[in-house]
């Protein structure tokens, strides 16, 4: 498959998903397309849950404005989770995605096998096989940093994919 691979002028990476970026955003508008922080699930950026862990919180996207309620919920721990690992000039150990309701992430609850439930707060790591749920009745910020700290202490149990 092509691949895209965005530079800034340092010669650092800014996006190894440029050619995603340009079929989704043909005018340039937000070129050169860095990262954001969290990504709403879609067909054209679902390979990244393949190059590692990724926290996905699924939604009811028919519920108006809970796919951007459940962006704003998780995004302040996905910037401080990012910024802490690039001052360390690491990259984020962790992406981050919300899920709404579509055959691809029905696809992707199937595979996984994840229950239908909405809102659903998961850690999906493809190449290791393995998911982690957070299984609560409210999904609030608090709730959602201690799963991330938890899972980036290695102190939850995987269960298979």
């Amino acid at each position: 498959i092509p691949t895209l691979i965005v530079l800034d002028p340092q010669g650092e990476v800014i996006t190894r998903q440029g050619r995603v970026e340009v079929l989704n955003d043909e005018d340039c508008r937000e070129f050169p397309w860095h990262p954001k922080p969290v990504l709403e699930l879609s067909d054209s950026n679902a390979a990244q849950l393949n190059e590692g862990p990724c926290l996905v919180l699924f939604v009811d996207s028919e519920d108006d404005g809970e796919s951007e309620a459940a962006k704003q919920l998780i995004q302040p721990i996905a910037e401080k989770i990012i910024a802490k690992y690039k001052a360390k000039e690491e990259e984020a150990p962790l992406l981050f995605f919300v899920a709404g309701e579509d055959d691809m992430t029905d696809s992707l609850r199937d595979y996984t096998n994840l229950p239908e439930a909405a809102p659903l707060l998961t850690i999906l790591d493809m190449s290791a096989r393995a998911k982690y749920v957070m299984d609560v009745e409210e999904i609030t910020p608090a709730i959602v940093e201690a799963f991330v700290n938890d899972f980036l202490a290695e102190k939850l149990k995987p269960e298979p994919i």
